[in-house]
C-alpha cells in the first residue's frame, strides 16, 4: 500500500513539473521544441451530450501530452525507481 502510494505522489510530482516546465518553455522561443504535443481524449473537441429537458449531461476527457511532459514523468519513474526500493 506505501509503495502504491509514493508511486502515485512520484507520478503526480512528474506531470506537475511537466506542465510547470512547458510554461516555462513557452516564454523562451528556444526551448519550443518542448512544447510539442498533441491531445487526445474522448469526446475531444466536442464532447458527448445528452440533453433529457430536465438534466443535460456533458461527458469526455482529453489529455494533453507534450515532450517536457513526457520527459518529467519517465524522469520521475525512474527516480521513483531508484529510490522506492
Amino acid at each position: 500500500m506505501k509503495k502504491n502510494i509514493s508511486f502515485f505522489i512520484f507520478l503526480i510530482m512528474g506531470i506537475l513539473l511537466g506542465v510547470i516546465l512547458t510554461e516555462v518553455a513557452n516564454l523562451y522561443p528556444f526551448l519550443n521544441f518542448l512544447t510539442i504535443g498533441k491531445t487526445i481524449g474522448v469526446g475531444y473537441p466536442n464532447p458527448f451530450t445528452v440533453d433529457l429537458s430536465i438534466i443535460k449531461l456533458t461527458l469526455g476527457f482529453s489529455i494533453h501530452l507534450n515532450l517536457a511532459t513526457v520527459i518529467c514523468i519517465v524522469l520521475s519513474l525512474l527516480l521513483y525507481k531508484k529510490i522506492g526500493k
